[in-house]
C-alpha cells in the first residue's frame, strides 16, 4: 500500500497498482488501474459536447472510473443529479472512491449490467442519456491484453443495440442522449437509433489534426424528435504536436 498526502489533512491510501492521475489544474484527480481500462480524451470530449439544463436528471451508460460525471461536475460546475452504471466491479469501486476524493455529493454510481436493470428503474425516468460506449465489433481489431480493456473496448457486453434499447427506455419523451461513435459507423449508428425513436439533432466531426479526416463524431439524438439536424463545426484535436487552444481549455 502507498500513502498519499492529499493537502486537506487527509492521508489517502491505495494500492501500488493504481495510479493517481491529477487534471485541469490540479482541480480534478482520479484514480486509475495501472493495466487495464483507463480513459481517453474521448471522455473529455463528450463532455463538453453535452448540454444540460437546470434539474435534468442524467443517467450515464458504462460510467467507468466517473470521469465524466465528475468532471461535468467539478470543472463545468454543473450540479444536476447524476446517476452512472458499471459493470464492472474494479472500475465501479474506482468510481466510488473518484467520487468521494472530488466530493462530488451530486453523483451516484451502481454497479450491474444495464441490459438487465431496467426494471430497477420503472417510473424514474432521465432526461438525459449519456455514453461513451465500447465501439469494436466483436471479432474485430485488435486484441485487447486485459479483460477490462476487452470490455470497454469491445461490444462483448454491450452492443449498440442493447444500448440504444436501454437509452430509450429510461429517458423521457423529448430526452436526449449523446454518444461519441467511429466515423466508420456513423450511418450504422443512425439506422440503428431510428428504430428506437432516436433523432439525430447535433453533430461534430472530430478530426486529429486539420488535414486528416475525421475518426470520430460526437452525435446529440432526441426520443422522438423532429427530422432536422445541425452539422456543428469541426474539432481538432492537435495543432502541430500540441493540443488545440480548444482542447486546452477543456484541460484549464
Amino acid at each position: 500500500m502507498i500513502k498519499l498526502n492529499q493537502g486537506s489533512g487527509l492521508i489517502e491510501t491505495f494500492e501500488k497498482d493504481l495510479t493517481l492521475d491529477v487534471l485541469c489544474n490540479e482541480k480534478i484527480r482520479i484514480f486509475q488501474k495501472k493495466k487495464g481500462y483507463r480513459f481517453s480524451i474521448d471522455a473529455i470530449i463528450l463532455a463538453n459536447f453535452v448540454r444540460l439544463k437546470k434539474q435534468e436528471r442524467v443517467f450515464e451508460i458504462g460510467t467507468g472510473c466517473g470521469i465524466i460525471p465528475i468532471y461535468m461536475t467539478v470543472i463545468m460546475g454543473y450540479r444536476n443529479k447524476f446517476t452512472g452504471i458499471e459493470i464492472q466491479q474494479e472500475l465501479y469501486q474506482l468510481a466510488l472512491k473518484n467520487k468521494e476524493i472530488n466530493h462530488c455529493e451530486n453523483i451516484e454510481f451502481i454497479k450491474g449490467d444495464v441490459r438487465e436493470s431496467i426494471p430497477d428503474f420503472k417510473g424514474i425516468y432521465f432526461d438525459v442519456v449519456i455514453s461513451n460506449p465500447p465501439y469494436t465489433k466483436e471479432k474485430t481489431g485488435r486484441t485487447c491484453p486485459t479483460p477490462s480493456r476487452l470490455i470497454a473496448r469491445h461490444e462483448k457486453l454491450l452492443p449498440i443495440e442493447s444500448l440504444l434499447i436501454a437509452a430509450s427506455r429510461i429517458l423521457k419523451q423529448k430526452g436526449r442522449l449523446y454518444l461519441i461513435y467511429p466515423v466508420k459507423r456513423l450511418g450504422e449508428l443512425i439506422y440503428k437509433a431510428k428504430s428506437e425513436e432516436f433523432e439525430a439533432k447535433r453533430v461534430r466531426f472530430v478530426h486529429p489534426r486539420r488535414d486528416e479526416r475525421a475518426n470520430l463524431f460526437l452525435v446529440e439524438f432526441v426520443k422522438k424528435g423532429g427530422i432536422e439536424l445541425i452539422v456543428e463545426k469541426p474539432l481538432y484535436i492537435y495543432e502541430n504536436f500540441y493540443y488545440t487552444e480548444e482542447i486546452r481549455r477543456y484541460y484549464a
